[in-house]
């Protein structure tokens, strides 16, 4: 039989455990470094995904600086253009910094390589289920159509739905 220790557990060592509030302000300095450089992070990697989120980020961005400019229309042209010009430079840059901020840059290159591993459908497999939703859809309101047409001719036989005969319109009679 082993022998049984009785003594108390080691203390820990003298290292403290890191602070909450750390991790946080090691992001941010970490993005503005980012931000500020005009390095690129694993460059190759993931090109296609930083490619389309820089252009999709800039969209949406460049459609806020338009509608700047369009609230600004009374305004002086210098100021009006001058300002949603250095807007949509700024934006464009945070853009294409934003693709290549580490933590970002993994998840997109993660995703790239997630993207790559499924097993797409050929175009006529599609074009086949594609055929078979649009065909289940216009049976199923056809059905949906005929039980409302059913039902607004039994509510009126029996006189609790009046329908108008020129406009088709149902008049209530709420009693």
């Amino acid at each position: 039989m082993g022998k049984v220790k009785d003594e108390a557990a080691e203390p820990r060592s003298s290292k403290s455990a890191p602070k909450a509030g750390k991790s946080g302000g090691k992001r941010s300095n970490q993005f503005v470094a980012t931000l500020l450089s005009s390095s690129l992070y694993k460059p190759m990697q993931g090109w296609h995904s930083r490619l389309w989120t820089g252009i999709g980020s800039g969209a949406l961005l460049l459609v806020g600086v338009w509608r700047l400019s369009e609230t600004l229309e009374g305004q002086g042209v210098y100021f009006r253009y001058g300002l949603s010009g250095a807007l949509a430079a700024a934006f464009a840059w945070l853009s294409f910094r934003l693709v290549h901020y580490p933590p970002f840059a993994d998840f997109l290159i993660a995703t790239q390589a997630e993207m790559n591993k499924v097993s797409w459908i050929s175009r006529e497999d599609l074009k086949r289920a594609t055929a078979v939703v649009l065909v289940t859809v216009l049976v199923i309101s056809l059905f949906l159509f005929g039980i409302d047409q059913l039902w607004m001719f039994l509510l009126n036989q029996i006189g609790v739905l009046n329908v108008s005969a020129g406009t088709g319109e149902a008049i209530g009679s709420a009693g």
